[in-house]
Parts: structure tokens; C-alpha cells; sequence
């Protein structure tokens, strides 16, 4: 399809091709830069195109969040194709490198923790991604990971959310079935893109076994993944990104702010420092409600106008959220949301039954294998068929242990000798416990893992050492730690 003319922006060449957009290079005359411009190939009805308009219209004020592309303009060309006028990202991108090369794991890390917070910014402004995947990762000109493709052209045509947001290798098992509106389906996605940087494919492909997309399906379905064996990645990591993954949607994080933490500790655990986790809260409560920030969060409450055509649909589905989520108006504990402020999304999308699914699985073939934002370095598509690179082991069934509870924490002592103990109530053999220590007296910088169950303190006179411990497992999330318990010189 030839590229349309817009005014301002010089056709430069074409950089990827899709069943439902192209993109282009262009060349902007003013002010004069290259970027990136997305055609979709139809143009759809009045009611499609007023949508589209208003879904650009948030995704360009959330696009000032630094892991989200900036998107500069959006239009629609004198030919009635709608278009997104975005920041060119030159390759590589992770899409190229994963299959060449799993990715270091403090590189994955660190996209892990930048992309949850684009991620989690989108579901405080009442958007979905949908599609979250390697292929929509992409690498600014400085190296730093940036979300993209946040399903706005899904308005756009009969397809709608169901047809784009299909990526089978990622998807999570609720969205074979029908479009999920519940944020978690989002954090599924997420850790199955951080599994594949890390094993160098899609967590479900097989190198024994057929990638078609019916035996895809029914991998996920039966949480099957492919066991990943690398002994620089930590246990606890690949514990963290297996629960995501959890075939049921109760077990996951409840959101991408939470996924986000346990990847920080696992960056704590391996003596780096924490990737801070930057969300803009779009919510109208975020405006008047306290966000407490600390060295690994940074919540800035943003005014954004939403408009009315957005605005009608239903909100996305959030679960029960805990502390570590920072959420205003936390929904009940049925499950609905009471956030009422935040903007509502539709879901109005008829479930399919196994026919359905496994056409909807040919239909995404067009999808993770065509546009890709990957394409705008000129990367190869992703074909689930393509034998797998590295050989692995049959796939290992998902680990369904529970995260350990916190330890048991107290300290005896007197003067500037005190001795803090912990316990838990059903110890394993391979516990190992995470000791943070704090206070104005303590010279410990940073947290300790140790399997020891105490440790002898001297606290300086005046001064004051408290001590939180949590517990790491391997084949369960790291428990929470303990509340603080404290002893002061005399």
C-alpha cells in the first residue's frame, strides 16, 4: 500500500508491514527530525475513527512517562487512514537480540522494572495494553526500553482489541478464550517477554515438540513452560516470572506495580541497586491523595483529560490490591473495582468457544508476525514454527508454592550489645533469610542473606538499629518482611 501524504512530513522509506498498519520512516520538516509514522491500512467508520482519535489523544499525554515512545501527532491522512506520528527508535531492539542471544540478567531486570512502570501508569489512566511482547519493546537512540503499541489501532475496524491483542507465544490462558479486561492478564504478558529475554525464545515454544499455534495454546493452557537453565539467573527470579505466569489469575501479582517490587528485590538480592520503578497516577484521586515515595517508587499524580468517547466503557478489572500497590480507591474485596475516578475501557467482545480459538490463532499469525514495532529496525518476524535456538528440556509444570510467611522477629539485649533473633513457623532446609538493617546506628549498607537465625549488634550509645527480615524460597515469591524491631544504645 502506497504511503500517504502528510503535510509536514517528507515519505523517507517503508519500515515494517502488518495485517492491519504499516509503518514508515518520514522526515518532519519542522521542526526537522526522522520519525515514525503508523498507517493503519483501513480507515473504519465515523464512530471507529472518534474513538481512535480520543484513545491518542490519552496515550499522548501518558506518553511524557520515560519507558512509554512519545507519540508527537495523530491524524488522519486525506485518503482516511488514520496515522500515529511517533519517536524513530533505531536497532537494535531486544525482538532482534533475544533469539541471537538471551539477554544478560541484569539488562532484563532492569527493562522488567521500566516497563512494569509504563505498564502500571497505563492501568491508573484505565488502559489496557493487550499485547505486551518482545516484538513492542523497543531501544531509544540512549538505550533505554520503551513500551509501545498500546492496542489504539484495535478501535479501528471490526477487529477490534480481539484481533490486536492476540500474540499467542505471551498470551496469557483467559485471553485465548475471550478479550481480557482484568490488568493481570497485562502481567502475564510481561513476565512471559522477560522469560523469553532471558531464555532466548518464547517461555511455550518446544524444540522437541510442534510450535503450531493449537500446541501453543494448550501449553499455556496447561502452564507448561520451558525450563530455564541458566545458573547466573537467580531461583528467585525465575520464581517471580513463573508465578506471573500462573495459569490462574488469582496466584499472579495484582498488578504491575507489584511485579515491579519483586523484580527490585530480586535486583537487591543480587547486590545491585533497585531500577526505581517511575509511575505517573492519572487517577482523579491521585490529585488530592498523599503518594509516599521512597528510593524505589517515584508516583507523580498527572492531570489528564480524558475524553468522553473513552470515558463511557467499562474500567479494567483490578483484583484486591495490597499495600505494595499504592493504588487510590482499591477495589472491594469481591473483586470489582470501586476506583471510580480512574477512566473506563469497554469490553464488550463475545467469548469464543474452540473453534473460535483456534481460528483467532491463525488470525494472530497476520498479527505477531507482521507489524511488530521491532520492524521499524527492519527485525525479522516472529514465527512460533521456527525451530528454537537453544535446545531445552521438556517444559516443567509451574511451581505452585506459596510465598513463605514473614519471620518472627525479636531482640534481647542491654547497653550497646543486643542480639536480634528470627523464626519461622515451618522452616525449610533451604530457607535463607534476607536481613535489612536500619537506624541512624547501623553500619550494615544494604541488605544481608544469610541462612543464620540471629545476629549479635553493638548499638552506639543515643543511636538506634532496627532490623527487618523477610524469607527467600526457592519455587515461591519471596515473602514480605518482617515489621521493624529495634534496640537503642544506653
Amino acid at each position: 500500500m502506497q504511503p500517504p501524504r502528510i503535510p509536514g512530513f517528507v515519505f523517507v522509506d517503508l519500515v515494517g508491514e502488518g495485517g492491519f498498519a504499516d509503518v514508515y520512516r518520514y522526515q518532519q520538516e519542522l521542526p526537522t527530525r526522522q520519525v515514525a509514522i503508523k498507517v493503519l491500512r483501513s480507515g473504519g467508520d465515523a464512530a471507529a475513527l472518534e474513538l481512535f482519535r480520543a484513545e491518542a489523544n490519552v496515550m499522548a499525554q501518558l506518553s511524557n512517562h520515560p519507558s512509554i515512545v512519545p507519540i508527537y501527532q495523530a491524524g488522519v491522512s486525506s485518503d482516511g487512514r488514520p496515522f500515529l506520528v511517533m519517536e524513530y527508535c533505531p536497532p537494535p531492539h531486544v525482538a532482534q537480540r533475544y533469539r541471537a542471544q538471551p539477554l544478560a540478567v541484569a539488562e532484563v531486570l532492569d527493562i522488567g522494572v521500566k516497563i512494569a512502570s509504563a505498564v502500571e501508569t497505563a492501568h491508573r489512566a484505565g488502559i489496557l495494553h493487550r499485547d505486551i511482547k518482545p516484538h513492542n519493546i523497543l531501544t531509544s537512540t540512549f538505550g533505554v526500553p520503551l513500551l509501545t503499541d498500546f492496542g489504539i489501532a484495535s478501535v479501528v475496524g471490526e477487529g477490534g482489541a480481539s484481533g490486536q491483542g492476540l500474540s499467542i507465544p505471551w498470551s496469557p490462558p483467559e485471553a485465548l478464550l475471550a478479550d481480557s479486561s482484568d490488568v493481570r492478564s497485562d502481567v502475564y504478558s510481561l513476565a512471559a517477554t522477560l522469560y523469553s529475554l532471558l531464555i532466548g525464545h518464547p517461555p511455550v515454544e518446544r524444540r522437541d515438540a510442534p510450535n503450531d499455534n493449537a500446541s501453543l495454546m494448550q501449553r499455556i493452557e496447561r502452564g507448561q513452560l520451558s525450563p530455564l537453565r541458566r545458573p547466573e539467573v537467580p531461583a528467585s527470579l525465575v520464581s517471580v516470572l513463573r508465578r506471573a505466569m500462573s495459569v490462574e489469575i488469582d496466584k499472579r501479582p495484582v498488578s504491575a506495580m507489584v511485579l515491579g517490587r519483586q523484580l527490585q528485590d530480586v535486583q537487591i538480592e543480587m547486590r545491585q541497586s533497585p531500577t526505581r520503578l517511575e509511575v505517573m497516577d492519572a487517577s482523579p484521586s491521585a490529585l488530592v491523595q498523599e503518594h509516599p515515595n521512597d528510593a524505589r517508587t517515584l508516583i507523580r499524580p498527572v492531570s489528564v483529560i480524558i475524553p468522553a468517547a473513552v470515558s463511557v466503557r467499562p474500567a479494567p478489572d483490578q483484583a484486591a490490591v495490597d499495600e505494595q500497590t499504592r493504588v487510590p480507591g482499591a477495589p472491594s474485596a469481591t473483586g470489582g473495582s470501586s476506583h471510580s475516578g480512574t477512566p473506563p475501557r469497554r469490553d464488550d467482545t463475545p467469548r469464543r468457544g474452540p473453534a473460535g480459538r483456534i481460528l483467532a490463532g491463525v488470525l494472530a499469525l497476520a498479527v505477531a508476525g507482521g507489524i511488530g514495532w521491532a520492524l521499524l529496525a527492519g527485525g525479522e518476524e516472529e514465527d512460533p514454527d521456527r525451530p528454537t535456538i537453544r535446545g531445552e528440556d521438556p517444559a516443567d509444570a509451574v511451581p505452585g508454592d506459596e510465598a513463605p510467611p514473614a519471620p518472627k522477629v525479636w531482640t534481647t539485649g542491654k547497653g550497646t550489645r543486643w542480639t536480634f533473633r528470627w523464626s519461622l513457623e515451618e522452616p525449610r532446609p533451604d530457607d535463607q533469610f534476607k536481613v535489612l538493617f536500619t537506624g541512624d546506628g547501623a553500619s550494615q549498607d544494604g541488605a544481608d542473606y544469610t541462612e543464620e537465625t540471629s545476629r549479635v549488634v553493638t548499638v552506639p550509645v543515643g543511636s538506634t538499629v532496627c532490623v527487618e527480615v523477610g524469607v527467600t524460597r526457592e519455587g515461591a515469591a519471596p515473602s514480605p518482611l518482617s515489621k521493624p524491631v529495634c534496640a537503642v544504645g544506653q
